[in-house]
């Protein structure tokens, strides 16, 4: 009876080795069971397994920093292919003179057409990199070729980038970073112009607006003025300043003076006439009508805006131009062009 039993019972067998015969199948039939067991199990109609897995695809989240232009591009990027080449528009945000970046001490930036070419022109070393816009490309040709030799960078932007970096709407497209001048001493001038017969050179006395002494610049530049005296030279540097003086800056040699009444003296010795131009006419002060007064070879003219009674004492010559009741006095740098004019029209 249990011989019986123990016969009609199934035979079990237990694999050990099964691990092994699954290693031993070829690689096409375990990617066959790997793709018949996927396209069974990956779309179940109407029971789910309980390990079974459902992927979903959720949209890109999106800084709320990330201004909505990127942010759709970043989007249409997602779909693209990774191996086409984009071609983009430069978004980088220029870190010179713009979002709390401080200026270097040792440049500053010059913008407006003719003020970059003027620093182009006279010292080209100086400068360090151009921004500028599509449309002034085309004017600016010989600078670029010249940046592209010397391996020097320059980025094509747009009007926003660039007012950015200057602060200012009116660049003119165009802006350069430029080292900052090195001052001269009045010795070094003297020791370069001192053989010269003719020389003008001009000391500007508390005139710290930019758009006047730019102004000042502009008209000394164009009669031919040689040098200005400045307590401080840095104001040359403004660019503003530059932009109203239209390159003028770059045409004349910048003088570093802390002590005016000494640096006239030594003008004087040097065979210079000192003319105090005054800018209005004062009863308590004698002065000359610009019409009367003769000029020498070699001048240097004292120009302020607050009368400096220590300088008017130090001229050998005070000048003032006649207004009448309507307006009393000039600005400065239309003053500072009309004497200029005098001078270069004796000489």
């Amino acid at each position: 009876m249990n011989d019986t039993s123990e016969k009609s019972k199934p035979t079990i067998f237990y694999a050990k080795n099964s691990e092994a015969r699954v290693k031993n199948r070829s690689a096409k039939e375990r990617g066959g069971d790997y793709k018949n067991k996927r396209n069974n199990d990956g779309f179940q109609s109407n029971s789910k397994a309980k390990h079974d897995r459902i992927e979903t695809f959720k949209p890109k989240k999106f800084n709320k920093t990330v201004k909505p232009a990127k942010a759709q591009f970043d989007l249409a990027d997602e779909h693209d292919s990774p191996w086409q080449k984009k071609v983009r528009d430069n978004e980088q945000v220029p870190t010179f003179g713009y979002d709390g970046y401080r200026q270097k001490k040792e440049e500053t930036l010059v913008y407006s057409e003719n003020s970059c070419k003027a620093v182009f022109k006279h010292r080209r070393l100086a400068i360090v990199k151009l921004f500028i816009t599509q449309e002034m490309t085309y004017q600016f040709k010989e600078l670029i070729n010249w940046l592209v030799k010397q391996r020097l960078g320059y980025d094509v932007v747009s009007t926003e980038q660039i007012t950015k970096i200057t602060q200012t709407p009116h660049h003119g497209g165009v802006c350069l970073i430029v080292k900052k001048r090195i001052p001269l001493t009045l010795l070094d001038y003297l020791d370069e112009y001192d053989d010269q017969v003719q020389d003008c050179i001009i000391a500007v006395d508390d005139v710290n607006n930019p758009h006047n002494l730019g102004g000042l610049m502009r008209s000394a530049a164009f009669f031919g003025v040689n040098g200005v005296i400045l307590r401080q030279t840095n104001l040359l540097d403004s660019g503003a300043a530059m932009r109203v003086a239209e390159g003028g800056i770059e045409a004349i040699e910048s003088i570093k003076s802390d002590d005016f009444i000494a640096s006239i003296d030594l003008l004087k010795q040097h065979g210079y006439q000192v003319i105090a131009l005054l800018p209005c006419q004062l009863k308590s002060i004698s002065s000359t009508e610009l019409s009367k007064l003769k000029f020498t070879k070699k001048i240097a003219l004292v120009i302020f805006q607050q009368i400096n009674n220590k300088l008017i004492n130090c001229a050998d010559n005070i000048v003032h131009l006649q207004g009448n009741d309507n307006m009393s006095a000039l600005n400065i740098s239309v003053a500072t062009g009309i004497v200029l004019s005098a001078i270069k029209y004796q000489s």
